[in-house]
C-alpha cells in the first residue's frame, strides 16, 4: 500500500521551481524544469527543499492509504521570511545609531544645564 503523489512546486510569484528535492525521508526525487514531480511512498510526510528557500512540508496523514494525492506546494524564499536585506539592514542600523547618539547627547545637555 502506498500513496501515489504528483504535484508542482512554485515560488511565491507562481514561478515553477526546478531541482527542488522532494523527500519522504527514505527516497528523494527532484522536480523537473516545470516544477513537476512524482513519488510513490508509504510515509505520511513529504519535505521540499532547495537552496535559497525555506523547507516546506506536506502532511499525507489526512488521506487514506492507498490513494492518489495531488500535493502542490509554494516555497518562500529565505528573504521573504523576514531575513533583512543587507542594504536595508545597514541603513536601519545607521539610523538607530544616530538616534542613540542624539538621545544621549540630549540627556547629558539636559543634566548639565539643569543645575
Amino acid at each position: 500500500m502506498a500513496y501515489d503523489i504528483i504535484g508542482n512546486v512554485v515560488d511565491s510569484a507562481d514561478k515553477e521551481l526546478k531541482d527542488v528535492v522532494v523527500s519522504d525521508g527514505v527516497q528523494n526525487v527532484k522536480t523537473n524544469n516545470d516544477g513537476y514531480y512524482e513519488i510513490k511512498t508509504d510515509k505520511t510526510r513529504l519535505t521540499f527543499s532547495k537552496n535559497g528557500f525555506v523547507t516546506g512540508s506536506f502532511d499525507l496523514s489526512k488521506y487514506k492509504n492507498p490513494s492518489s494525492v495531488n500535493a502542490d506546494i509554494t516555497l518562500q524564499t529565505t528573504q521573504a521570511q523576514g531575513q533583512p536585506k543587507e542594504k536595508n539592514f545597514k541603513k536601519t542600523a545607521m539610523y538607530v545609531g544616530v538616534a542613540i547618539i542624539v538621545l544621549l547627547g540630549g540627556y547629558y545637555a539636559y543634566r548639565k544645564f539643569k543645575k
